[in-house]
């Protein structure tokens, strides 16, 4: 996955992010143990994650891939965490970042497979905030599309446990988004 790609995902998140309000952080979200408070956390946990992996660096953050950060990262403006959480990986994921490879929890990994898991991530958990907040879902059709090849490529059959859900049908007219989240387990 390429920085373009990366910079168009945590643009299309902005978005609903900034939609997102306190009245909101109870819903429950299609990721089915977390509220749409714990969704952001975990958001901005992988922005920090993603940072610090990809600058071979400790992240700022406590947390394992998957899973929530051990302190709440939301604050009072989430739209502000979130945003400079985005400069952070972007600044991070800049030079050739994204063509060497990083140390991760998981092991060593390209730096294009860290860039696409990080970018899925937050390309896909927008959507999951979308639904749960009720904001407009879709993502551009370029963009999920690019998602989808990567996920495809990536997510095995083993790999999918415990987070992502086996794929669901999702018609032959869905959209790209639509074909995306029912690949990772979610009901378009």
């Amino acid at each position: 996955m390429d920085l373009t790609t990366m910079q168009r995902a945590c643009a299309s998140t902005d978005r609903i992010i900034d939609g997102v309000t306190p009245d909101h952080y109870d819903l429950a979200t299609p990721c089915a143990e977390w509220s749409t408070r714990a969704l952001l956390n975990h958001v901005l946990g992988t922005l920090a994650l993603g940072a610090g992996l990809l600058a071979d660096a400790a992240p700022t953050v406590n947390m394992v891939p998957g899973g929530l950060p051990d302190a709440d990262l939301v604050g009072s403006d989430p739209v502000k965490a979130y945003r400079v959480g985005v400069d952070e990986l972007l600044a991070a994921a800049g030079g050739d970042a994204l063509t060497r490879a990083h140390a991760t929890p998981l092991g060593d990994m390209p730096g294009s497979v860290l860039g696409g898991f990080t970018t899925l991530d937050i390309a896909v958990h927008g959507w999951d905030l979308a639904r749960a907040t009720g904001q407009q879902a879709n993502l551009d059709d370029d963009l999920a599309g690019e998602v989808l090849a990567f996920a495809r490529q990536t997510i095995t059959e083993t790999t999918r446990a415990p987070r992502i859900g086996a794929e669901v049908a999702a018609g032959p007219r869905a959209s790209a988004t639509d074909r995306l989240v029912a690949f990772l387990g979610r009901r378009p």
